[in-house]
């Protein structure tokens, strides 16, 4: 495997495992209380939280299960594909009033340009 495929499969296995961790975060749970709920060890969740450790499509499911939330929306949210992630945008628009696609969408943009200009300055 090439190196820039390597450098892509790692980032995508951090990008996962940062993204159930945000998920877990937003139940209000501690990597304690997950590891319970999925009996495994609290260290055994935060290696695959981090990426440290690239967990089995079998794992993935236990996770997306246990925390209730669909298993596209991790993968394509950890995508490297700038077309995964419009994806991804554009359905967290549905059922939406167009109104509020407004605000969502000038609020992206100007986070966007907020970004981009720390991004500046680093």
């Amino acid at each position: 495997m090439g190196k820039a495929v390597e450098r892509s499969a790692k980032e995508m296995v951090q990008e996962i495992g940062q993204r159930l961790a945000a998920v877990r975060r937003a139940r209000g749970w501690t990597q304690a209380v997950l590891a319970d709920k999925l009996g495994l060890e609290k260290e055994s969740v935060s290696r695959l939280e981090s990426g440290k450790v690239a967990m089995s499509i079998e794992r993935l499911v236990m996770f997306c299960d246990v925390l209730d939330v669909p298993i596209e929306e991790i993968l394509t949210s950890a995508s490297v594909h700038p077309t995964d992630e419009a994806r991804t945008l554009i359905a967290s628009l549905n059922g939406l009033a167009p109104a509020q696609r407004a605000i969502v969408l000038k609020s992206a943009h100007h986070l966007a340009s907020l970004l981009k200009k720390e991004q500046h300055r680093e």
